[in-house]
């Protein structure tokens, strides 16, 4: 089987890959890839590494590769930060200004290993980054994940639009129509939160207990049942933006050192991006908690260092149960505390990192919390 790869329109080469057919997935070989990178040596060995997709374009030159933007749409664009003329960190920058273009994923290729960086390309709305020298293994990890989270995000497009003609055609089963979708949208929701949940957990009950905890809660401080159960859906997206943090951090069995904390906290940003703009009030919900679950009372939180009252209260909510869970939790690096011990380490925390008023909440519903930790087992 033969590929053309062109570089821009001056040059083009021809490179022969033998790729065996029960290596292809036939959605992920339909996505078009962007290659940009001003060294040839880089373009080589990224289309070796990505042997298995047939629709690669390559460019050296960032300003004809954002150009071709207006004719040829990719599905996913890696994009080198160091080129000349218009480096990779622009590129982005009027990738993610242009509507056209702003939901095509960026994975910057990258040999740098200042964190910030990192941080700026993930503020201009970089997904993720590939280090040079480059580990074939992690590039093809990286790539499939985040087209098939393009793929997701495509076909739940698909199907929104088909569900309002269908439902400008029959209105009669609007009812049973939304009932569908909220089950689909739950399941979807849970299935791509387990996604980025599994990578650092040996179970998908977190995200369950979270839930549940969540709504409990919610609850107890006198939210309407119609808010509390839109806030526990919410809360198994907070940690959604650890899909876009290397397993090398993630899965540290000892402390991270400053810089690898710092890139640790960029999952927030990355999860609440993921879910700007959304136009349901669940995703609004789910953005707030993803970006605000690790503010503290005392405002020596992050990202933004919110303080008290100013930190909105659902992620105040999402943020108790999720250290609580946490410290029921047993990883790598520690044992699990037992309830007592996890309760009096949140009643400690009063004022400084939790809401005072909060925490008197979840105290007083201790009961309730204990069922719903018997109910989904922690492993």
């Amino acid at each position: 089987m033969q590929y053309k790869y062109s570089i821009d329109e001056y040059s083009e080469f021809n490179i022969n890959l033998q790729v065996p057919n029960d290596q292809i997935d036939e959605e992920l070989n339909e996505c078009k890839i962007l290659i940009v990178d001003d060294y040839e040596i880089n373009i080589l060995v990224l289309i070796e590494a990505l042997s298995s997709y047939s629709k690669i374009s390559v460019s050296q030159d960032s300003k004809i590769a954002f150009d071709s933007l207006s004719y040829a749409l990719p599905d996913i664009i890696l994009l080198d930060i160091s080129m000349p003329y218009m480096n990779g960190l622009d590129v982005c920058k009027y990738i993610k200004k242009n509507k056209d273009t702003n939901d095509i994923p960026v994975i910057f290729i990258t040999s740098e290993r200042d964190p910030l960086t990192l941080n700026k390309a993930f503020e201009l709305g970089a997904v993720d980054y590939i280090k040079k020298p480059f580990d074939i293994i992690e590039v093809n990890a990286r790539i499939k994940t985040h087209l098939k989270l393009k793929i997701a995000e495509r076909k739940l497009k698909e199907y929104n639009t088909s569900l309002e003609f269908k439902v400008a055609e029959r209105t009669k089963k609007l009812e049973e129509k939304n009932i569908e979708l909220n089950e689909v949208k739950r399941e979807t929701i849970f299935r791509l939160c387990l996604a980025a949940e599994l990578r650092d957990t040996d179970t998908g009950n977190h995200i369950k207990r979270i839930q549940a905890y969540t709504e409990l809660i919610a609850l107890k401080c006198g939210m309407s049942q119609e808010d509390a159960a839109q806030l526990g859906l919410a809360s198994s997206m907070h940690d959604l933006g650890k899909i876009g943090i290397s397993d090398h951090i993630l899965l540290k069995p000892g402390k991270l050192t400053p810089e690898e904390f710092e890139i640790m906290k960029q999952h927030t940003v990355i999860g609440a991006r993921a879910l700007a703009d959304g136009k349901s009030d669940l995703l609004r919900v789910a953005h707030i908690v993803a970006l605000s679950h690790h503010e503290r009372w005392d405002g020596k939180g992050y990202p933004q260092g919110l303080r008290g009252a100013n930190i909105p209260i659902e992620a105040r909510i999402v943020g108790l149960v999720d250290v609580f869970d946490a410290l029921l939790s047993r990883r790598s690096y520690k044992d699990s505390f037992s309830v007592d011990d996890a309760v009096s380490i949140i009643v400690s925390e009063k004022d400084k990192h939790f809401d005072s008023k909060l925490v008197d909440v979840f105290v007083a519903s201790l009961n309730e919390i204990l069922i719903i930790k018997d109910l989904f087992c922690y492993e």
